[in-house]
Order: structure tokens, then sequence, then C-alpha cells
């Protein structure tokens, strides 16, 4: 039987034709991982939400920060992808309450950046999120809302069962180098 005989069904020709074309398609869809809110999944290891939240935190009085005198909620930021992301936090807020501008701090090296801000390709990193305004709850619902890319808004969310101020002992989300790096901005 040869493969044009048309008598036989699909032809062997016919099938590589198909698979050829299938195969970019695939290829194509798998570099874009954050197009909808829906798509980021903390436990989809192919597909992980860049923002995670550890639910740990403390607040920054008085005189512990010059700018950001708020809260320091650590979590950790990812871009798993091939290409640079940009995220850009839309709002952060503790029981329904705005926390105002935030501030990225990389805790493996203490460099900042200001929101939006960029995660450069295959880099996955513990930072602390300071903001200026403090609730008058230390402890409740974290909500921080943002996008990547421009795309659509995603949410992260941790609950905060208690935010010690960051000078002394009492807090013990950040080690005394990462209470430094935070100190610094």
């Amino acid at each position: 039987m040869s493969e044009n005989d048309l008598s036989a069904g699909v032809s062997r020709r016919t099938v590589t034709k198909a698979m050829a074309w299938a195969v970019p398609a695939v290829a194509v869809a798998a570099t874009v991982p954050y197009v909808a809110a829906s798509a980021c999944n903390d436990f989809n290891p192919e597909n992980p939400c860049p923002i995670t939240l550890s639910g740990t935190g403390c607040k920054l009085p008085g005189n512990s920060q010059s700018l950001y005198k708020g809260y320091a909620f650590r979590l950790v930021i990812a871009n798993p992808t091939g290409s640079p992301i940009t995220i850009n936090v839309i709002s952060a807020t503790l029981n329904g309450q705005s926390l105002g501008s935030v501030l990225v701090v990389n805790l493996n090296d203490g460099s900042s950046q200001t929101n939006p801000f960029s995660v450069p390709a295959h880099t996955t990193y513990t930072a602390a999120l300071l903001t200026q305004n403090a609730t008058n709850s230390s402890n409740g619902s974290l909500s921080i809302t943002y996008t990547v890319n421009g795309g659509a808004p995603m949410v992260a969310n941790a609950t905060i069962p208690s935010a010690p101020p960051i000078q002394g002992g009492s807090c013990t989300t950040f080690n005394s180098t990462e209470k430094g790096y935070i100190a610094a901005q």
C-alpha cells in the first residue's frame, strides 16, 4: 500500500504534516504564562504566581525607617519565564484599609525597587514589601493586588497573625541582616 492510496484512509504524510504544525503552536502558548489571573496558581510549579506571601510581617514604627512607616511583609518573588517581567502593585490592604505606596527590598542583597518593578528572567528571591501607611490593626487579612506586564490583575492573600515592631527580638520575620537592609531604605 502506498502513502498516497486514498482508499486506505489518512496517509502517514498527512499525519506528519499535521504534527509539524501542532508542535510550534504548543511552544508559542508555553511562552506566555501570565495572560490571565486564572492562569496563575501557587500550586502549579509550571505556572506559579509571581508573588507569594509568607503570612508574616513586622510594623515599621517611629524612626525604624525614614520614608516607609507602615509595615514590612515577607514574600517571595519569582519569574520562571525566559523573559523579564514587570510587576505593578495596584494596591496593598490590611483588613480592607489601604497601606499606601510600596517599596520592594530584595533580602538577598539589600537592593530595592519602587513600584512598578522588574524581575529578571529565571529569578526567584525573598523580599520585603514595605508600606507607607499602617492601619489600626497589626493583624488580619493582607491582600496585594498587582499586574504582570500590564495584564489582568492578580491577588496574593495571607492572614497576618501579628506584626510586632521591627526593632528588638519580637520581630522574628527578618534576621538582623535583613532588618539592616530594610532600615537602609
